[in-house]
């Protein structure tokens, strides 16, 4: 019950910037609801007026169910165009905060998710959130005028009819709740078994390549199968869970409709019923029995709704980056870096162990050692994504944090461009960057010929992951999005790995020769590269 309230609590707080729309939607339901009774009443007096041959009173009841079909038309039109305005801005809102959430949360606690998990949540759990705080609103507000309208209504024309409907309602709810129990149950299984299928789907997509080489596509359908078989037998149960519900709801529906009805007709058979009477009651049921039919779909709703909220709660309390102001306190000039006794581990594994070294301004130094002894960890430090157990880090003789990014520029191992435009992908690191200061760049990165080559130059289009470019083009793209920053900080973790030894060895005397003469770190397995750095740091196992 706790988590729940407190679930419930998460929800009315992100409601509350459309609140004052989900009640005005919630009142224009209620009052279509109230209209739709009213229609029944109407239609009895209509009845009875015609069956007596009142003329002027047919005429008048005619008049009147016209009126009232163009007062409903006009109120489902504005209702329809404001709870559209609600649910994009509400969905809007919700997955901006909860990605603004995820973007300034701590590396190490959001790199644990899977990428394909980390959109299902901004994508499908956001809107199933999304419709049950508008549309599961909106339906209960709708169908409680309806059920309490419609028995006044009964108990006005019949309040022994009346009555013996509202027997009915705790069946309808005591089968509810039981149903929702398992309902929340099998919307976890489902998602679960959606984002381990999903991550399989994206991730044989990505690595194409790779599957093919080592032939393996075969297993790779028995997988698929697999994963199919699975979802076929989750969404299955999921079907006959809600069947067997529709089947025992709508047979209980049946019986008090059956009843209901046979008491009318004997009633009309023996004058104690008018035939207007007798088919307003039968409307007025339905109008009863289908809220309470529909109040089991509205609770699969919101137990599925309850369960994406508490998965999107896990992703707004991931553990959050320290907040810096964004200019930093020292001025943007040539900069070293400075760790003093620095220690880190992995989950009790000591990566680093009182480690201390510096990278002096203007320089060039190499980090090496054999792969896992803790060089790209040193630059998830020096990159705040990661924080010391102890020891003390120090930029420009002051502690290190977040605002120090502004004075680093990062070019990782790997294709790390964007879908867009050449020129996009480098004004990424300084979006007002000139045409000649992008040109310039990509001179420094050795990129101008095989981009000038192209029929669109900058221009050019890119795919994911820059489809079409060889791993040494992308490379090359990359580094020159980050001499275009011209930050007094230049990393490279292994940035040049896919290019040739001449290449590799121009580059690196263009960075030398940059006219703003970076701190430069870098990561390398190449014995030629050590030439060109004024330093090198050797890492040993710390174990």
């Amino acid at each position: 019950m706790k988590q729940t309230l407190h679930t419930l609590k998460w929800i009315f707080t992100h409601s509350i910037p459309v609140l004052p729309s989900i009640i005005l939607t919630s009142i224009l339901a209620g009052a279509l609801s109230a209209i739709g009774v009213y229609s029944a009443l109407l239609s009895k007096s209509l009845m009875d007026a015609a069956t007596s041959g009142e003329m002027n009173a047919v005429i008048k009841w005619l008049i009147m169910m016209a009126i009232l079909y163009f007062v409903r038309l006009g109120l489902n039109i504005i209702n329809s165009l404001i709870s559209t305005y609600t649910s994009t801005t509400l969905f809007n809102q919700m997955q901006k905060k909860l990605y603004q959430s995820l973007t300034y949360s701590q590396w190490l606690a959001g790199s644990k998710y899977h990428s394909v998990s980390l959109l299902s949540r901004l994508t499908n759990d956001v809107s199933t959130v999304t419709s049950v705080i508008l549309s599961t609103l909106n339906s209960i507000v709708s169908l409680s005028v309806t059920l309490i309208s419609s028995f006044i209504a009964l108990l006005y024309i019949d309040p022994f009819i009346a009555l013996f409907t509202i027997i009915a309602t705790p069946i309808y709810l005591l089968g509810s709740r039981l149903y929702g129990r398992k309902l929340k149950a099998i919307y976890r299984a489902v998602q679960d078994q959606d984002i381990h299928y999903r991550a399989f789907i994206q991730e044989s997509i990505q690595n194409l390549m790779i599957l093919k080489a080592f032939c393996h596509e075969e297993e790779n359908f028995h997988t698929l199968d697999d994963y199919h078989q699975e979802r076929l037998r989750l969404r299955f149960k999921s079907t006959k869970l809600s069947l067997l519900s529709s089947i025992i709801f709508g047979t209980i529906s049946f019986f008090i409709y059956f009843i209901v009805y046979g008491i009318s007709a004997l009633k009309l058979a023996s004058n104690q019923l008018t035939f207007g009477s007798m088919t307003a009651l039968l409307q007025l049921y339905t109008k009863v029995s289908g809220p309470l039919s529909s109040f089991a779909s509205i609770a699969k709703q919101s137990i599925e709704g309850m369960a994406a909220a508490e998965r999107l709660m896990e992703i707004e309390n991931l553990p959050k980056e320290e907040i810096y102001e964004l200019s930093v306190t020292a001025p943007v000039k040539p900069s070293s870096i400075t760790f003093k006794n620095v220690s880190f581990q992995y989950d009790l594994v000591p990566v680093l162990t009182q480690a201390s070294f510096t990278f002096p301004t203007h320089q060039m130094v190499a980090l090496v050692g054999p792969s896992g002894h803790g060089k790209t960890t040193i630059i998830r430090l020096i990159l705040s994504l990661l924080k010391p157990n102890s020891g003390q880090i120090l930029i420009n003789n002051e502690p290190l944090n977040l605002a120090h990014r502004q004075l680093m520029t990062y070019v990782p191992q790997g294709n790390t461009l964007f879908s867009g435009s050449i020129k996009d992908n480098i004004r990424f690191s300084h979006p007002c960057a000139t045409d000649d200061e992008i040109i310039q760049a990509i001179k420094q990165a050795e990129a101008y010929d095989f981009i000038n080559q192209l029929e669109d130059g900058i221009d050019t289009q890119l795919g994911e992951k820059g489809i079409g470019l060889s791993e040494g083009q992308a490379q090359r793209i990359c580094l020159a999005r980050a001499f275009v920053s011209k930050k007094p900080i230049l990393i490279l973790d292994e940035a040049t790995s896919a290019l040739d030894e001449l290449t590799e060895l121009k580059i690196l005397k263009n960075i030398k020769s940059l006219p703003h003469k970076p701190t430069c770190i870098l990561i390398t397995h190449r014995l030629k590269t050590l030439d060109f750095c004024d330093q090198v740091i050797t890492l040993k196992n710390p174990r």
